[in-house]
């Protein structure tokens, strides 16, 4: 399907029928219908994605300490022997309304433990509380106090989901934008790149149980409603004309997800932009897979596949 991107590669599951794996997807159905009636409240639906990690494990000898940098309320995820002048900076996903630090601790403080470093959860203000950019503020605001504290930016790597790994994209492009050092790696993990559903996968895929064409509508149009403009690159990835200048980019995504597409699409921007890329596909799994790490080696493996890739650029 993708055999002209020579930066993208199918993996194949090894593991989709695990409980966990199972449990995960049922999550993801019982949450999309509980989202999908009429009048439901943000009250309602961040009771549901609160849960979203439960469904990984606790990962050994970590200790969370939580702190304010610029203002911006934070969790350290800090593994024991982990390389204290190194960061994975860490942007949780929700549609810029849900989701917390809390909700995508184990996955991060997994993944944090996987490269040996420092993890830093970001938890940002929320739409619509805040208005947008307000979370794209606060991630930029957080990068700068590790600079402002002597962390160099050759020693951080940035990871994040669904709205997160959109950010991990647009903060690239605010950064070099402002004329900062552009951090070592960026690892965008299902990023939501096209907040309109434009792509055809959205209309012939149905695999995937947690981002169907009117959700991912609905959520776009709870910003156009705001008044924001969805196809602003600083938002929305995939309007991002040129990327050159950006850090090496590590995309994963699942198989069974609408958001392949875009995902392969924003991966081909970076390599037409001269960018160092590459896009896993990995095959049968459901969006932001990797939060079930413990309990799926299909999230263990890209985990693994992540430090490999990044410890070396970070100088590890």
């Amino acid at each position: 399907m993708f055999e002209d991107k020579p930066f993208v590669s199918m993996v194949p599951a090894v593991d989709a029928q695990s409980p966990a794996a199972r449990e995960f997807t049922q999550y993801y159905i019982d949450m999309n219908a509980a989202l999908g009636v009429p009048d439901v409240t943000i009250e309602e639906g961040r009771r549901w994605f609160s849960r979203w990690g439960d469904y990984g494990f606790e990962p050994s000898d970590v200790n969370y300490n939580l702190e304010d940098l610029d203002g911006v309320r934070c969790m350290w995820a800090d593994a024991q022997g982990c390389k204290q002048d190194r960061v994975l900076l860490c942007i949780h996903g929700g549609g810029y309304t849900y989701g917390s630090m809390y909700s995508h601790r184990k996955g991060y403080a997994t993944m944090a433990k996987a490269l040996g470093v420092r993890g830093l959860i970001v938890n940002y203000r929320n739409t619509p509380e805040s208005d947008w950019p307000a979370p794209s503020d606060d991630v930029l605001a957080v990068y700068k106090e590790l600079l402002a504290r002597g962390i160099k930016a050759e020693h951080i790597a940035v990871t994040g989901d669904s709205c997160g790994g959109a950010m991990c994209i647009t903060l690239a492009l605010r950064i070099r934008d402002e004329g900062l050092a552009q951090p070592a790696a960026i690892m965008p993990i299902s990023p939501w790149c096209d907040l309109e559903a434009t792509f055809p996968i959205y209309d012939t895929n149905d695999k995937d149980v947690l981002n169907p064409k009117d959700a991912i509508i609905n959520f776009g149009n709870v910003l156009k409603d705001a008044g924001i403009d969805v196809r602003d690159p600083y938002l929305a990835p995939m309007y991002i004309e040129d990327m050159s200048g950006f850090p090496p980019m590590y995309i994963t995504v699942g198989g069974y997800e609408n958001f392949v597409d875009e995902d392969v699409y924003v991966g081909d921007i970076a390599y037409r932009s001269g960018v160092e890329v590459k896009v896993d596909i990995v095959e049968e799994m459901q969006h932001s897979f990797q939060q079930i790490c413990g309990g799926c080696k299909d999230a263990d493996d890209q985990v693994a596949r992540f430090a490999e890739w990044a410890r070396p650029k970070l100088g590890l």
